[in-house]
């Protein structure tokens, strides 16, 4: 029977690190791409434009993490000359959302600074939404194609990044409040979305946690490090008490406030960037007997 000791008998069992750079862009693209989303039914220029700004910087982190940073324009370029696409492949589909997601953006941010109807018609933010989720989702299904790597590759984690990615957003939402020429200030709705993000991020996180504590070796082994091992005070402290237990208590016992609001938004986005860490940083290989 296979025991936890086993999983020292080979190196593949190593923690699989991607490091910060990849935590930081599963983040930002996450803020940003739920922020385009939330943006559909808000329609906030601030918002907007920190959501572009979100999508962009996610997208140059993940590129500048490739081993020859030439090699993604030039594969582009051949792949367009030669009309041939891998769309089986998740890396390509998911550089292209972001891509197209990046462009679009970005000329729309120029538009709407330049006062044009275009920008903020109702067309172009269901398509802002659209890329947006799309965007969200990818960052989720990339880390479940990586093979051998089982706290990853469940079909929970996407889910997971979509709850955790509104409920960044929201956060980032109620900061916005804050500011003097605030574009969304007279919006009820808020509070009843802010709940529905971040009880749907608790209860999905401890379905993720559950499934992993019923699978493989490692699944196990990287559900462990995320409750009781290496980075349980990043996963319990961070993603956990600033990301979800702070927010949710502060909308039961400060509502109205749009300070305490504030401080409740910046916990939520902070708890997101853990709570991305704390998994990625968890994951561990599937370990091969010989």
């Amino acid at each position: 029977m296979m025991i936890y000791e086993n999983i020292e008998l080979t190196r593949q069992v190593a923690t699989a690190h991607w490091g910060w750079t990849i935590a930081f862009f599963l983040w930002f693209v996450g803020l940003g791409g739920m922020t385009l989303v939330l943006n559909a039914f808000a329609k906030s220029r601030h918002l907007f434009f920190a959501a572009t700004a979100a999508i962009v910087v996610g997208t140059l982190l993940v590129v500048s993490h490739l081993a020859r940073l030439l090699n993604l324009p030039f594969a582009a370029i051949n792949a367009l000359l030669e009309w041939k696409f891998n769309f089986g492949s998740w890396m390509f589909i998911g550089i292209c959302i972001l891509a197209v997601t990046c462009v679009v953006t970005v000329l729309q941010a120029w538009l709407w600074w330049k006062g044009s109807r275009v920008a903020d018609s109702k067309g172009m933010l269901f398509i802002d939404a659209v890329l947006g989720f799309a965007s969200t989702a990818y960052s989720g299904f990339l880390l479940t194609q990586a093979v051998g790597v089982p706290l990853w590759t469940t079909a929970v984690l996407p889910v997971l990044w979509v709850f955790s990615g509104l409920s960044s957003a929201v956060g980032l939402m109620e900061v916005e409040r804050l500011c003097p020429k605030s574009d969304t200030k007279n919006i009820t709705w808020l509070g009843h979305v802010a709940h529905l993000a971040h009880w749907g991020e608790a209860f999905v996180l401890f379905a993720f946690v559950s499934v992993a504590f019923s699978g493989t070796p490692a699944a196990v082994a990287g559900a462990s490090s995320l409750v009781s091992g290496d980075n349980a005070a990043l996963f319990w402290s961070g993603a956990v008490g600033i990301g979800i237990i702070v927010p949710i208590l502060v909308s039961w016992f400060a509502h109205g406030s749009k300070q305490m609001g504030a401080i409740a938004g910046l916990c939520a986005i902070l708890g997101a960037l853990a709570l991305r860490a704390s998994v990625l940083f968890a994951g561990a290989f599937d370990p091969v007997i010989f």
